[in-house]
């Protein structure tokens, strides 16, 4: 067998697995198999069957185990190399601010619409939490969470939850670092929103959400029209 056919099938092997993993649910911690096991089930050498191992465990779907029980194991992605990969490709895409702040426009609202008719005191309550958080973040582009990434969980809608992530994910590396008014005028927006939320008011939640968006729109515009001007990076 070639260097090439040999990464060929442990591409397929990998890839065979990975489809059986999710199909039976994604059990974190579940044996897959031994590498001898799998060696005879795909009838592979066993260079060739490490190698699927290795591309596997790049993938966050499987890891090796050594000793009793071990084997082939299954594991859970890793959300911070899922949200860096996502940010890179779209560096390489070459998008720029305005396509980061329509689509966050789109995801939030869609967050708010969806939470605004069914959110509950408990819900309420850990959303000022996060605000109590947020309020004691010297840069708020680098807060754990926010207002609209914890509404996003909230909407129980993983693919919502994971782009408005990789969207707060972009907005930290590309931000502009707010000023201490700029961070209170921020702040009060997400307070606007909670509050808006709690009045049942879902109207006034989406302007809420369109207001901070346009404004940041528009400072990043203004700010990068100045560097531009000065040659200040």
């Amino acid at each position: 067998m070639t260097a090439g056919s040999a990464r060929t099938m442990a591409a397929d092997i990998a890839r065979q697995i990975e489809n059986e993993v999710v199909a039976d649910g994604w059990r974190v911690g579940t044996s897959v198999g031994s590498e001898s096991a799998i060696m005879d089930r795909f009838g592979a050498s066993r260079s060739v069957v490490r190698e699927a191992f290795r591309i596997l465990e790049s993938r966050h779907v499987a890891t090796p185990r050594r000793g009793p029980g071990g084997g082939l194991v299954v594991t859970a992605p890793d959300l911070s190399t899922v949200l860096d990969q996502a940010s890179l490709y779209l560096e390489y895409s070459g998008f720029t601010a305005d396509d980061l702040f329509q689509t966050m426009e789109l995801l939030e609202i869609a967050a708010v619409e969806q939470v605004a008719a069914t959110i509950s005191r408990a819900d309420l309550d850990g959303l000022r939490d996060t605000l109590t958080a947020e309020a004691e973040v010297d840069d708020l582009r680098f807060a754990p969470s926010t207002v609209y990434t914890e509404l996003a969980r909230l909407t129980d809608n993983p693919v919502l939850a994971l782009f408005v992530d990789i969207g707060n994910n972009l907005s930290r590396t590309h931000g502009i670092r707010p000023s201490q008014s700029e961070q209170r005028w921020i702040h009060q927006h997400s307070v606007d929103l909670v509050d808006a939320l709690a009045a049942g008011d879902a109207l006034a939640a989406v302007r809420t959400v369109r207001r901070r968006i346009r404004g940041l729109r528009r400072r990043q515009s203004v700010t990068s029209t100045r560097h531009d001007s000065t040659g200040v990076q």
